[in-house]
This record gives C-alpha cells, sequence and structure tokens, in this order.
C-alpha cells in the first residue's frame, strides 16, 4: 500500500486532483476524479481521508457552480471514529467561508456496492430520490459503455443557502407518481 504522506499541517484543507489521485486509485472502487476540487484530511502528517467536489453531471440540476455534486469520498481507518460526518462538518464551514455562491450540495449512494445512504443521514443530508429509485426502469439502469449495467442510486442533497429552484428541479416528473408523495422536494429549499 502507497503512503499518503503530504507531511503537511493536520487538519482539513483544499487539494489538487492530483494530491489525492493515488489513495482514490487504491481506496475507491470509482477510483481517481479527471475534474473537480479535493478537500483532505491529514493526521500525523498523513492523508487520511478526502471528498471530491465537481459541477453536477445531471442535465436536471443546475452546472452554473451554485451546485456541487460530491463525487469521491474516501474515508480511511487512520481518519478516526465519526470521521465522515467530521468532514462533512468542516467542507460546509469551508464551503459556506469561501465560495457564497455555492447554495446546494448532492450525492449519489449505490446501495449495490454496500453504500445504504448511512453516513448521508447521519449528516442530515436529505434524501430526494430520481425517478429512477421510485420506479425502477425496464432498461435496468442503461450502460454508459454499452455492456455494464448501471444500477440505480439515491440521491442526497444538502442545502447550504436558500434556493427557491430546489423544489422544482427535484421534483420527479412521472405521471404514474403522486406529487404529494414527494415531499423532498418542497423540504430542501431551506437552508439549516
Amino acid at each position: 500500500m502507497v503512503s499518503f504522506s503530504m507531511f503537511d499541517n493536520d487538519g482539513y484543507r483544499e487539494a489538487s486532483l492530483n494530491e489525492v489521485a493515488t489513495m482514490l486509485d487504491e481506496l475507491h472502487y470509482l477510483g481517481a476524479s479527471k475534474r473537480g476540487r479535493a478537500f483532505v484530511q491529514f493526521a500525523s502528517g498523513e492523508m487520511v481521508a478526502c471528498m471530491v467536489w465537481a459541477k453536477p453531471t445531471s442535465r436536471h440540476l443546475p452546472s452554473d457552480g451554485t451546485w456541487l455534486e460530491l463525487t469521491r469520498w474516501c474515508l480511511t481507518p487512520r481518519a478516526g471514529k465519526n470521521a465522515g460526518s467530521r468532514m462533512h462538518r468542516a467542507w460546509v464551514r469551508h464551503i459556506k467561508a469561501t465560495d457564497p455562491t455555492v447554495r446546494m450540495l448532492v450525492s449519489y449512494s449505490d446501495p449495490s456496492v454496500g453504500h445504504t445512504g448511512a453516513l448521508y443521514r447521519a449528516c442530515n443530508w436529505r434524501w430526494a430520490p430520481t425517478w429512477q429509485r421510485l420506479r425502477p426502469p425496464p432498461s435496468a439502469g442503461g450502460s454508459w459503455d454499452g455492456i455494464t449495467r448501471q444500477a440505480v442510486k439515491d440521491r442526497w442533497v444538502f442545502p447550504l443557502r436558500r434556493d427557491d429552484r430546489a423544489g422544482d428541479l427535484l421534483m420527479v416528473r412521472d405521471a404514474a407518481l403522486n406529487p404529494g408523495l414527494q415531499p423532498w422536494a418542497d423540504n430542501v429549499k431551506a437552508a439549516s
């Protein structure tokens, strides 16, 4: 295993994608990311956790920088107890202080690889399912490469600041679903 030692101060900071590439290639099932910005945690001079944030890829979500998508989150045992919620709290403080244009955080958990969303729930993210989660598609999720089928993901959102577009952007547009059964759409406008 490669050491992720950077001899940096302990704590949290932004980092380059190159700095987190080795950690993600070794420890994250999706590997390194080619887009976005990284946020890392150091302990005893060693990188022990990282997040990568980028503009959302969904054509239904804003790509103007007001929403950010968590594309990678890697926590090692060396990050310590409750590392995920501590890192999330540090990121929220950091992004609120450094970029007042960001209004919403969005992420996806993949139950097919054991990601149940427990960490998102622990950090007070809100479940905001896509239509595929509510009514799985007959295509079994589609394929990006023509071979591998994609599993249906759970979408999670964390409001940082009020965004009046959120309810409309997160509403599932499916005539077979009752709009009254979509409480997440209106409950994500106001930030805590």
